[in-house]
């Protein structure tokens, strides 16, 4: 049996590493990853207000790593050579900049929720007895953004800390502690599941199986785990077989602008859900709301300009620590967005530049990334790496 746990947005934005598995900041205690908001259920957590003394240092701690990176409510001239929504989003208000701190705290306190959800998952297959027979997976489909390059909250952008997400296992032949470097994505999901349930994968299902890289005690796993891993071969020439890039697609949804300003109506919490993150007063203040685009205070999440694919080279990699962006207008409910008619580009040098804001495109050469990127682009199935 295996479990899947989600939570809809978990960013370690201080560790840079893009390891997939246990992802643990190395700068800070492992707790301090700066993991954002949980959904559980479909319904968003209420804040736990009855905190322990023990969970009240831990918020006195995370205070004062709130992150401000250098492209938090980063000027103009910063962000002229990025693409049109981060371009012209507007400088960050210090009321808006007080309402990005009060959210990034109360992301951190649904985390007590999940985690009593994971302990209570946990807890009841050691109860009817099937623990020692069951995979758990903890991950999410994006990360998050609070402030960089301007725009308020919200995910949707083709960088790190909207694409890089966390992914804890646990399960027979899964060794604590342990960790892998090699790059993978959610597609990758559906086979390592397939596989750990001894089925096979479909020839035009896309990702590759991570059975060989997360199992590496096959002697305790069960015996369908067993019959995938036979059928992929030697585990340590799997791995070296690896991919070494990942591949990143993404079409425009809406602008889905969020405005700071006095039209936004104050919240009723705990009697309803709230836009608030003062709420230990009533109405709730502090508060942010849905506004047209160009409104006063009001931040775009995107515009049509962001439909993007992108590939994103890791250490290793001949290409090295790499991200390449190619961008087409257009709404594709409007059009059939095929990447043919490219109106921007970037491309970072992520060792050099982790926050993303010097785009070499036009100083570098991008003919062979640009080959790859399409190559992914058009592959389906075991086709692709």
């Amino acid at each position: 049996m295996f479990l899947f746990i989600g939570s809809a947005k978990l960013l370690p934005k201080i560790q840079q590493d893009l390891s997939l598995l246990t992802l643990l900041p190395k700068r800070h205690m492992s707790l301090l990853t700066q993991l954002h908001g949980m959904w559980i259920t479909g319904t968003h957590l209420g804040l736990r207000r009855n905190l322990g003394k023990s969970i009240v240092c831990i918020f006195i701690v995370i205070c004062l790593l709130i992150s401000r990176p250098i492209n938090w409510n980063c000027s103009f001239e910063s962000r002229k050579n990025h693409p049109p929504t981060v371009a012209t989003e507007a400088m960050i208000t210090p009321k808006a900049a007080e309402v990005i701190t009060g959210i990034f705290k109360d992301r951190w306190r649904t985390l007590m929720s999940v985690d009593d959800v994971i302990a209570d998952v946990i807890q009841t297959c050691k109860d009817i007895g099937v623990d020692d027979n069951t995979y758990y997976f903890y991950s999410s489909d994006h990360g998050f953004q609070l402030g960089e390059f301007n725009i308020l909250m919200d995910k949707r952008h083709v960088y790190e800390w909207d694409i890089k997400i966390h992914l804890l296992a646990r399960g027979p032949g899964i060794k604590p502690g342990s960790t892998f470097s090699e790059p993978a994505t959610q597609v990758d999901m559906a086979p390592t599941f397939l596989g750990l349930a001894g089925v096979s994968q479909p020839e035009q299902m896309d990702g590759k199986s991570l059975v060989p890289i997360i199992v590496q005690d096959p002697s305790k796993a069960p015996e369908t785990t067993l019959e995938h891993l036979k059928t992929l071969g030697d585990a340590d020439q799997y791995r070296a077989n690896w991919r070494t890039s990942v591949f990143i697609e993404y079409y425009f949804n809406a602008p889905n602008v969020k405005c700071v300003n006095d039209r936004c109506a104050n919240g009723t919490y705990p009697k309803a859900d709230s836009e608030c993150v003062k709420l230990d007063v009533t109405p709730n203040q502090e508060c942010w709301c849905p506004g047209p685009v160009g409104g006063e205070h009001c931040y775009p999440t995107e515009t049509t300009s962001n439909n993007f694919i992108a590939i994103r080279t890791m250490e290793g990699d001949k290409l090295s620590n790499m991200l390449y962006a190619e961008y087409q207008n257009g709404s594709q409910a409007r059009m059939d967005i095929d990447f043919t008619d490219i109106a921007y580009y970037e491309y970072f040098n992520l060792t050099a530049d982790p926050w993303e804001m010097n785009n070499l495109h036009g100083s570098v050469d991008t003919s062979e990334i640009k080959q790859r990127l399409h190559m992914y682009y058009n592959c389906a199935g075991s086709e692709c790496p």
